[in-house]
């Protein structure tokens, strides 16, 4: 005998617990409205025509532990998995609460998935710079300067993806100092941090404090 197949309830059967129901998006699909899927925010499209080939920026990558995202391809957001996901997401729980049961996202999971180091000690510090001069920390790190009258590039700590992207498609000289290898390095890195890890809702920034942690993971011999 054929056995009937599963009903799943539309809606939640104790609503003792998820308390956030009446904002959620979801309680509009069990109205039987159909809101139209989110729109996502994207980073920098640049990144996608970049590829890193010099071995020596590459090396730099391998000793803080990134290769993993230099090798993750760049994402394509799916508009309609993502919302799919988000009607599913419980901000009571932090789960997502799907037929089998509930789901979330661990710290392993980031691990397996981008192939990036979770083991050792927590990166703590400040994320501010003396005199606050962000401008200076991009001369001395990044190797180019933000002009004065520049109001977009650079705001508050955040900077562009694509002026990164700009820096790393110049290529380097085959006699290019320690210093230039580093500052290459370090672009490309907060690159591949604002684009595949540290999103934020500029959608197209990266916050510079992550320069301070990639200068004490690995400084130039002059640095010392």
């Amino acid at each position: 005998m054929d056995e009937e197949p599963a009903i799943v309830r539309p809606g939640p059967e104790n609503a003792s617990l998820l308390t956030h129901q009446q904002n959620h998006r979801s309680e509009a699909i069990w109205n039987g409205e159909e809101p139209s899927p989110l729109t996502c925010r994207g980073c920098s499209k640049e990144m996608a025509t970049i590829t890193m080939e010099d071995n020596r920026v590459i090396d730099i990558i391998k000793l803080v532990g990134l290769e993993g995202l230099l090798r993750a391809p760049s994402k394509w957001i799916d508009h309609c998995l993502i919302t799919a996901l988000v009607e599913r997401w419980r901000p009571e729980t932090h789960t997502f609460h799907l037929p089998h049961g509930e789901m979330s996202i661990t710290l392993e999971d980031v691990e397996v998935i981008l192939g990036l180091p979770i083991d050792g000690e927590v990166l703590i510090g400040p994320t501010v710079v003396e005199n606050g001069d962000w401008k200076q920390l991009c001369v001395e790190l990044l190797g180019f300067g933000v002009p004065a009258n520049d109001n977009t590039t650079l705001v508050g700590q955040r900077i562009l993806i694509s002026r990164l992207v700009q820096r790393i498609a110049e290529p380097l000289p085959h006699d290019a100092t320690e210093m230039q290898i580093h500052q290459c390095a370090w672009c490309y890195i907060l690159a591949l941090l604002g684009d595949k890890l540290f999103m934020d809702k500029s959608g197209d920034r990266v916050h510079l404090m992550f320069l301070e942690f990639l200068r004490d993971l690995c400084r130039p011999r002059q640095y010392s």
